[in-house]
């Protein structure tokens, strides 16, 4: 898979075959690690972002990425916004509350 739109599209297919809602992904390794080897860059891989801290959800129609406000134009240059919203971590947070 070549794009970013290629990984994403591919991962709703996953999703539909194994009759899942949605997927998290995290900035995170398996081991839950502060710093993530380069093996484990899901979500820069999934998303392009390259940020330090984020997130991302994948919804059959959908797809999101979380970032806090050091990320705020990071996020706007590396992910494409035709494939994912972006949303503000503290924004987001406070909305749903």
């Amino acid at each position: 898979m070549s794009t970013y739109a290629d990984r994403l599209n591919a991962l709703r297919e996953q999703l539909k075959a194994d009759r899942l809602d949605g997927f998290v992904v995290p900035l995170t390794d398996e081991h839950m690690s502060e710093y993530v080897g380069t093996y484990a860059q899901r979500l820069a891989w999934l998303t392009g972002f390259e940020g330090s801290a984020g997130s991302a959800v994948v919804l059959p129609q959908e797809a999101a990425i979380f970032v806090d406000g050091r990320y705020t134009l990071q996020v706007r240059s590396q992910v494409d916004a035709q494939h994912w919203q972006y949303q503000s971590v503290p924004e987001t947070a406070s909305r749903s509350g």
